[in-house]
C-alpha cells in the first residue's frame, strides 16, 4: 500500500504532533491529537467520525520526515492493521522503531486509551542529503 508521496504538510494536516522525541537507535515517538474540527473527518463519516486510516499513516510519515529529515521518501506501508476506531480528540502516542534486518524498513504503532488501535511497517528511501538513521539525525 502506498499513499501519494507528496502526503500533506504537517501544518495543513489537521493534526497535532507534540512530545516529539528520537532516540540514537532511531526510536520515535510523539504524541497526536486529531481535533475533532480536523479535515480529515470531512468525509468520514460525517454523522459518525473516525480518524481514517490515511490519516492514521499520514502521521507515522510527516513524523519519520520531522525526526529524520525532509529528503525522507516514502516507498510504501506493509502489513497495516487497524485494530480500533479512533474518535476526533483522542490523544494518541506513536511509536516508530527499525524493523530489524530489514534496512529503512520501520516498524509502527499507534495507540489510544492504552490500547494499540493501528500497526504496520513503513518503508522509506533516504536522499544523500539527509544522514541515515544510523548517523543519529537527532532534533
Amino acid at each position: 500500500m502506498t499513499p501519494a508521496a507528496d502526503m500533506a504538510d504537517p501544518s495543513d494536516s489537521g493534526y497535532e504532533l507534540n512530545e516529539i522525541s528520537m532516540t540514537e537507535a532511531s526510536v520515535i515517538t510523539a504524541q497526536c491529537i486529531v481535533k475533532s474540527g480536523s479535515p480529515w473527518f470531512d468525509g468520514h463519516f460525517p454523522d459518525n467520525p473516525i480518524v481514517p486510516g490515511i490519516a492514521q499513516m499520514n502521521m507515522v510519515f510527516d513524523l519519520m520526515q520531522q525526526t529524520m529529515g525532509p529528503g525522507l521518501k516514502l516507498a510504501g506501508f506493509k502489513r497495516v492493521r487497524f485494530k480500533q476506531l479512533i474518535r476526533p480528540d483522542t490523544p494518541m502516542s506513536v511509536l516508530i522503531k527499525p524493523a530489524g534486518k530489514t534496512p529503512n524498513r520501520f516498524e509502527y504503532q499507534l495507540t489510544a486509551d492504552q490500547k494499540i488501535v493501528c500497526t504496520g511497517f513503513i518503508d522509506i528511501h533516504i536522499d544523500h542529503t539527509v544522514r541515515s538513521p544510523e548517523q543519529g539525525n537527532r532534533i
